[in-house]
């Protein structure tokens, strides 16, 4: 990465797994579920390392991203508690992850503030 988050790709991540709650919801096929956990899965996490090299790089344009974790801080919770809140046996590997990722991300957005300062 270039020290931008790839909020296109996030966006898609984040809409795709909200399809997925709706399509769990509605009792739609497990199979496509756990596809787009899958694929949000790897996108969240993909965007996670990039971010994790960007802020351990001598130079960081911090700028980037006090809003994208300042949003992350109410954000990121809720996804969690949502995935805790699934009882599928079948999705427990995707769960698995996706909570692992929403909590790896939520860990780095502790210390932003939405006044822009860090903590």
């Amino acid at each position: 990465m270039d020290g931008e988050i790839d909020l296109e790709t996030y966006t898609l991540s984040i809409i795709r797994l909200n399809s997925a709650f709706e399509k769990l919801e509605n009792n739609e096929p497990i199979s496509d579920i756990k596809e787009m956990f899958h694929e949000s899965y790897s996108d969240l996490d993909k965007l996670y390392h990039e971010i994790v090299e960007d802020l351990n790089q001598e130079e960081v344009n911090i700028n980037e991203y006090y809003l994208f974790f300042s949003n992350g801080k109410q954000i990121f919770p809720q996804y969690i508690e949502i995935l805790e809140s699934i009882d599928n046996e079948e999705l427990d590997g995707e769960i698995t992850s996706l909570m692992k990722v929403f909590n790896n991300l939520n860990k780095i957005a502790e210390p932003f503030s939405a006044n822009g300062m860090i903590k």
